[in-house]
């Protein structure tokens, strides 16, 4: 291994000092099974990363957290589903010898990976883990229920923002419809048949052969998937023939829009400051895309919004400032902090069936990149006393 270096960077701005001590190293010095993987197609994962370290932290819990960017391939919002889930597999084979628990930071690596990926999927370790099905629950959960006041049933409106690839499939969708299916499920004791619906003439019809069940009168999940003009669409999903309990809505409505700008704006033209601000030549630009975004969020009377890519997560206060009822709310979804935490639950019951294992000397968080590594102002947003930049994983 090379000899490491460090550095310390600090920055004063108003008495406010951003200190992160920076080391260097040839490759992550982790014993099998000692650390908590992350990856993503850019620098937004590292929010998760973030977060697993201070937690850590302050359990004072000697374990390492591994983060890989593959700045070398992005965008991934640009490429086809199997060129993601095949860059996918190959991460997940070269963290898995240290990592038994990893999560896909990034939403269109989860979403083709759910579909194409192969690395991961047994029963054995380790346990991989989608940011979308965490952004899922979490939007189901805190959106409001709100009265269609025409058809006096009730529903919940969802919006999400993603690369131009995760508008395109939706897969927030499925796994938001999947959630209210099993919520309505449980309600009336049985699993209720999901049901594709489209367009037809007169109206819309079921796209399942005749005689699969009978339409007209067993209770299911009627699934519309709408697509619009460029990368997104509307799903909307309902019950038919069975009137839920009051406190779970009829239908639930998710509206998917591509938002690729914003990742670019991260990984490509590094708009961030040392705080994780917008930088002044930047500000007016960006407040004006996301009002133009914001808006029709407002109109579709979304009550949760999904920041459906971890690059978002940067602009969450900016978010803040033009949805203040979402915010106040709850409704504006980041899932980085619930998936670090759903990793650390994984790596917990991987060591009730791994009870004796050797233990590291210190905990580490380790960042390696297949590309490009983002600025300097990126790595201290994070709020990290100490990174280790891996030149390999």
């Amino acid at each position: 291994m090379a000899p490491a270096t460090s550095a310390k960077m600090s920055e004063d701005k108003g008495g406010i000092s951003a200190r992160v001590e920076i080391e260097e190293v040839e490759s992550p010095t982790v014993q099998a099974r000692q650390a908590i993987g992350v990856f993503d197609s850019g620098s937004g994962g590292m929010v998760a990363a973030a977060h697993l370290s201070r937690i850590l932290g302050d359990a004072k819990e000697n374990l390492s957290v591994i983060f890989f960017g593959d700045t070398a391939n992005l965008p991934y919002g640009k490429k086809t589903q199997e060129q993601v889930a095949a860059l996918s597999d190959a991460i997940i084979s070269r963290l898995a010898p240290s990592c038994p628990v990893i999560g896909i930071a990034c939403n269109t690596a989860s979403a083709s990976w759910a579909r194409f990926g192969k690395v991961g999927k047994g029963e054995g370790w380790p346990h991989v883990f989608s940011v979308i099905q965490i952004a899922a629950e979490l939007a189901y959960e805190r959106a409001r229920t709100l009265l269609e006041p025409k058809s006096k049933r009730r529903r919940k409106t969802i919006g999400v923002l993603g690369t131009e690839l995760t508008a395109q499939i939706q897969s927030h969708a499925e796994k938001i419809v999947e959630c209210h299916r099993g919520a309505l499920s449980r309600a009336i004791g049985h699993e209720l048949p999901l049901v594709p619906y489209a367009f037809a003439e007169g109206g819309i019809a079921p796209q399942l052969a005749a005689g699969v069940i009978d339409y007209e009168r067993t209770p299911h999940v009627a699934v519309l998937r709408e697509d619009e003009p460029g990368p997104g669409g509307t799903t909307r999903a309902g019950i038919r023939h069975w009137e839920p309990p009051q406190d779970l809505p009829h239908g639930v409505e998710i509206v998917a829009r591509d938002a690729q700008k914003l990742v670019a704006a991260v990984d490509v033209t590094h708009i961030l400051d040392s705080e994780g601000n917008v930088k002044p030549q930047w500000r007016q630009r960006v407040e004006e895309y996301l009002t133009q975004v914001s808006s029709e969020m407002v109109r579709r009377k979304a009550t949760a919004l999904i920041l459906g890519c971890t690059h978002f997560e940067y602009f969450e206060r900016d978010f803040a400032k033009l949805l203040p009822t979402l915010a106040a709310r709850n409704g504006i979804i980041c899932p980085s902090g619930a998936l670090a935490c759903r990793l650390l639950d994984a790596f917990d019951e991987y060591l009730d069936e791994h009870p004796l294992r050797p233990i590291t000397g210190e905990s580490r968080s380790y960042f390696a990149f297949s590309g490009e590594r983002p600025p300097e102002e990126t790595l201290k947003s994070l709020r990290l006393e100490q990174i280790v930049l891996a030149e390999h994983l």
